[in-house]
């Protein structure tokens, strides 16, 4: 397994490696912008690129470094999982359960960063500079918040939640090592999610990429440190608890390098803490976008638990499978990350400055850079997906059974490409509603009602589970390409 993995470990370094060169580049570029400013000169802000520069190069720009950046947090993720793997199955199977419970973090940090980044991005179109920084102490007040509530979450409902998954005895006590310190150290996460925003929506979308890449190849080392120790120093190891240690001291890391970057940006990160003090209008006007987004990227959560729910009532074995594709399915939805950044600043900001035209345009580029990329990652995964399965399992079963999920997952690709790109340039628009209630339906009523009926009521099992997933994608993205439309269809100009 271990030699498996070697040239994809070589590689990941050589990434890691280039993107610590470019942020030794980044240090030396800006230094000197650093003084300028505080010699008292102007500097012009990047954001005005988004409004003026040809929108292809634009897209490129933003979208290739965020997906780059999430690759290396996917990737840090299967380095946990390749890990886990040396411990046993159940640490495994701890980790798939795991995910869903973890997943709040996600929820509240992507909702909070986007929202923070669709709305900077609008007061940095519109020339209003100070009310871009007012929102941003605004998103950092409610991050604060948001990580107090994800620690109590850890404390109280980690181990409910697990046995509810369906996992028991020591895959139930892997995972709770595992979920309880993370949840804890939650309001890192947050934070460093909310900085990536505000250095986003500037166009600024390498330095989180940077932050990412580093902390991957710190996670290659130690993960196996913390795991086992060093056995010949008299270091001992903490199992999978070392998992959590190394994930919560990289969070911490890369929370310094974003204030660093943050500092040095065109706006700089000028804020006093009575900038962070609730102000109920501005609050208002961020929670406005902030809650429909939380609650699309929530339910998200909230289907992934109903769906691994059901996976659990045909086996341990069925959930590691289904977590390992999922793995492998984010792998393949890397690019629409990247894309759906990209028009959450550029959709943005030009909306912000009345540029209805230029928004049409940059809404259909990303659309069709979406589908021709989801497309040929159908074209890859779809005869590759037991090889996929056997990078990261060695178990038959869990091998075909996650093979027969990706057979059919990959007739999902374009409709989470018309979901999440359609979902981004309506939340640049300042309009998360309609997304909310498509992700409403399809993570509530579809797990709750379709899958429901599929599974128990009549039987069809697994495969009634996969099919079921792909018809609700489908329903949810044809619904989001028609109100897209209209929206756009109704901007002046």
């Amino acid at each position: 397994m271990v030699a498996r993995f070697a040239p994809a470990v070589l590689a990941l370094l050589h990434l890691a490696v280039s993107a610590g060169a470019e942020m030794v580049a980044q240090r030396s570029a800006t230094s000197g912008g650093a003084a300028e400013r505080a010699g008292g000169a102007a500097v012009p802000g990047r954001q005005g690129r988004l409004t003026t520069a040809p929108l292809p190069g634009l897209i490129r720009g933003i979208a290739v470094p965020a997906g780059v950046g999430l690759l290396f947090q996917t990737l840090f993720n299967i380095v946990d999982s390749f890990w886990a793997g040396f411990i046993s199955t159940a640490a495994l199977t701890a980790l798939g359960a795991a995910f869903p419970v973890f997943f709040m973090i996600i929820v509240l940090s992507v909702g909070i960063g986007a929202a923070a980044q669709a709305l900077i991005a609008n007061r940095l179109g519109a020339d209003d500079e100070e009310g871009a920084r007012l929102l941003l102490g605004q998103a950092l007040f409610s991050t604060l918040v948001a990580g107090f509530f994800v620690a109590l979450y850890g404390l109280a409902a980690a181990e409910p939640l697990l046995r509810f998954l369906g996992t028991s005895g020591e895959s139930l006590e892997a995972g709770r090592a595992y979920l309880v310190p993370i949840l804890l150290f939650g309001v890192v996460f947050l934070l460093n999610q909310g900085l990536n925003g505000w250095l986003t929506a500037q166009g600024d979308s390498k330095s989180y990429r940077n932050a990412l890449a580093f902390g991957c190849a710190l996670n290659v080392g130690l993960d196996p440190l913390f795991m086992f120790g060093v056995p010949a120093l008299g270091i001992p190891g903490f199992g999978v608890a070392g998992i959590a240690a190394a994930t919560i001291l990289i969070q911490f890391l890369q929370l310094g390098y974003l204030l660093h970057r943050a500092k040095l940006s065109p706006l700089g990160l000028r804020l006093a803490g009575r900038d962070i003090v609730p102000d109920p209008a501005i609050l208002r006007d961020f929670l406005r976008q902030a809650v429909p987004v939380t609650i699309s990227i929530g339910s998200t959560g909230f289907g992934l638990f109903c769906i691994t729910w059901f996976m659990g009532r045909h086996g341990e074995v069925a959930i590691a499978a289904y977590g390992i594709g999922l793995r492998i399915e984010q792998l393949a939805m890397l690019p629409m990350i990247g894309l759906h950044t990209a028009a959450l600043s550029i959709i943005g900001q030009n909306h912000g400055a009345g540029l209805s035209a230029r928004v049409r345009l940059a809404a259909r580029l990303v659309v069709t850079y979406g589908i021709g990329v989801m497309s040929l990652g159908v074209v890859l995964v779809w005869p590759l997906r037991e090889t996929l399965m056997r990078i990261f399992s060695d178990d038959p079963a869990v091998i075909e059974l996650g093979a027969a999920y990706l057979a059919v997952a990959v007739l999902n690709f374009n409709a989470y490409a018309l979901l999440l790109l359609g979902g981004a340039v309506l939340q640049g628009m300042r309009q998360p509603n309609i997304a909310m209630a498509v992700a409403l339906f399809r993570h509530v009523f579809g797990p709750l009602v379709v899958l429901y009926l599929l599974d128990p009521v009549m039987g069809f099992g697994l495969p009634g589970i996969y099919w079921g997933i792909v018809g609700i994608a489908w329903i949810g993205a044809v619904v989001t390409v028609v109100f897209l439309q209209r929206r756009l269809r109704d901007l002046r100009g």
